[in-house]
């Protein structure tokens, strides 16, 4: 930028030079160049920001809930067999808070692997919709546990 002054009664007048004064074309190369560099970040970094939630597993079928067990801990410690086999005796005799603390005891072994560890979440999510149900028809071992799970929340 070039400055010129004129000498004057104490006053300066001041010039820009016309060679560096924006103009309409460099205002809008700017411009295109901000539109440009705006959406190449949006392309770049959009992907990054809008995740979607999975949310939680889909709860098991009860009567998936055995057999896939005992596929899944197949090669486990013998504590997570024998949970395992409590867990299923449980769940054939409909004992339901039995069988909410067997897959309770099961989500919290260590050691286990994540195939294991959703399998024994989503078994879980299961038994607490059995649970309910039976506290609804008037089951009170079941609305015990379920208070007793409320409590340790």
């Amino acid at each position: 930028m070039i400055i010129t002054g004129t000498p004057g009664k104490g006053r300066a007048r001041c010039r820009i030079s016309s060679a560096n004064r924006p103009t309409e074309m460099n205002s809008m190369k700017h411009r295109i160049v901000n539109t440009i560099v705006l959406i190449a970040s949006m392309a770049v970094l959009g992907p990054c920001g809008c995740g979607k939630d999975p949310g939680p597993p889909p709860p098991l079928a009860v009567e998936e809930i055995p057999a896939q067990m005992r596929k899944a801990f197949n090669g486990a410690e013998s504590e997570a067999k024998d949970t395992v086999g409590r867990l299923t005796a449980a769940l054939q005799s409909k004992d339901y808070p039995a069988a909410y603390e067997e897959v309770q005891a099961l989500c919290s072994l260590p050691g286990e692997t994540r195939e294991q560890r959703s399998l024994a979440a989503r078994a879980l999510l299961t038994i607490t919709g059995l649970l309910q149900t039976a506290q609804a028809q008037g089951d009170e071992r079941a609305a015990t546990a379920l208070r007793l799970r409320q409590m340790n929340r």
